[in-house]
C-alpha cells in the first residue's frame, strides 16, 4: 500500500511539474515571438537598405530624399501622409510600394517625366519577391525615423556638393553624373554594372560611329538632351525603351554642367 502511495505521489508531482513547465514556457512564448519578429524585421530592413543603395539610390537619393526632375522623395512626410490619396490607391502603403517597385511606373507625370523601370522578376526585372518586400520594409522604416526625428526639425532641401571654382570639367561632369542620379540606371562605369539603362563603359569609343554623321561629342550631347533620338537596342533587362530617361535635362542642367557632363562621358573609353 505504501509503495502505491509513493508512486501516486511521485506521479502527481511529475504531472504538476510538467504543468508548471508548460505554464512557464507559455508565459514567455509571446515575448520570445515578439523578439523573433523584431529580429526578422530588422534583418529585412538591413537587407532592403543594401538593395536600395545598389539599385534605387541613384534616382531617389542615398537617403531617399529624391532628386529634382529625376525621382520623387520617399523619405518625406508627404510620402507617408498624402501619397496614397494623390494616386488614388485603395490598398496599404506597403502594397503600393511593392506594386510600384515590381511593375515600375510606365508613365511619367508632373516634374518627374521619366518612367520608372520594372524591378520585379515577374515583370522581367532583377529582384526576387522577397527582395521587393525587404525594400518596402526599408522604405517604410523611414516613417518611424521621421516621426521620431524629422517631425521636430524641418527637412532641409538637398543641395549639390560644392566644387572648387578651379575644378576641371571632367571632375565637374562626374559630380553632375552622380548628382543627377545617372548611376541609378547606367551604373558607375567600371565599378558597378548598369541595372536598367545601357552600360556607358566604352561609350567614348563607340559614340562616334553609332549615328551616321555625328561625332562622339555630338552623339553624347544629343543623347542627354533628346534621349529618344536614338534608342540603344539592348539594355540589361531586355530591349531598351523610349521615354525611360528624363527628357528635361536641357532645363535642369546649366550650360556649364552639360558641357562638363559631356567631357566626363568622353573619358569612358
Amino acid at each position: 500500500m505504501r509503495n502505491i502511495m509513493v508512486k501516486l505521489t511521485t506521479s502527481l508531482f511529475a504531472v504538476l511539474g510538467m504543468a508548471l513547465l508548460v505554464v512557464l514556457v507559455g508565459a514567455g512564448e509571446e515575448a520570445r515571438m515578439a523578439t523573433r519578429e523584431a529580429n526578422f524585421e530588422a534583418r529585412a530592413i538591413e537587407n532592403g537598405a543594401a538593395i536600395f543603395a545598389e539599385n534605387c539610390a541613384g534616382c531617389h537619393g542615398i537617403q531617399g530624399k529624391g532628386i529634382p526632375g529625376v525621382a520623387p522623395a520617399l523619405n518625406s512626410p508627404e510620402f507617408f501622409k498624402t501619397r496614397l490619396q494623390e494616386v488614388g490607391w485603395q490598398g496599404s502603403l506597403r502594397s503600393f510600394i511593392e506594386s510600384t517597385v515590381n511593375a515600375g511606373r510606365p508613365v511619367g507625370s508632373g516634374q518627374y517625366s521619366a518612367k520608372m523601370a520594372t524591378w520585379g522578376q515577374e515583370y522581367g526585372g532583377p529582384l526576387r519577391p522577397d527582395q521587393i518586400r525587404d525594400v518596402a520594409s526599408f522604405i517604410l522604416n523611414w516613417e518611424k525615423q521621421y516621426v521620431a526625428v524629422a517631425a521636430a526639425t524641418p527637412t532641409p532641401a538637398p543641395t549639390p556638393t560644392p566644387l572648387p571654382p578651379d575644378a576641371d570639367p571632367v571632375t565637374i561632369g562626374k559630380a553632375v553624373y552622380q548628382a543627377q542620379g545617372c548611376a541609378g540606371c547606367h551604373g558607375v562605369p567600371y565599378q558597378a554594372p548598369a541595372v536598367v539603362g545601357p552600360s556607358l563603359e566604352g561609350l567614348a569609343n563607340r559614340a562616334g560611329t553609332t549615328v551616321a554623321g555625328q561625332s562622339a561629342e555630338d552623339y553624347i550631347r544629343t543623347s542627354i538632351l533628346n534621349p529618344n533620338a536614338y534608342i540603344v537596342p539592348q539594355c540589361p533587362t531586355g530591349p531598351c525603351q523610349a521615354n525611360l530617361m528624363p527628357q528635361n535635362y536641357g532645363q535642369i542642367l546649366s550650360p556649364q554642367e552639360l558641357d562638363a557632363l559631356v567631357q566626363y562621358l568622353l573619358t569612358l573609353k
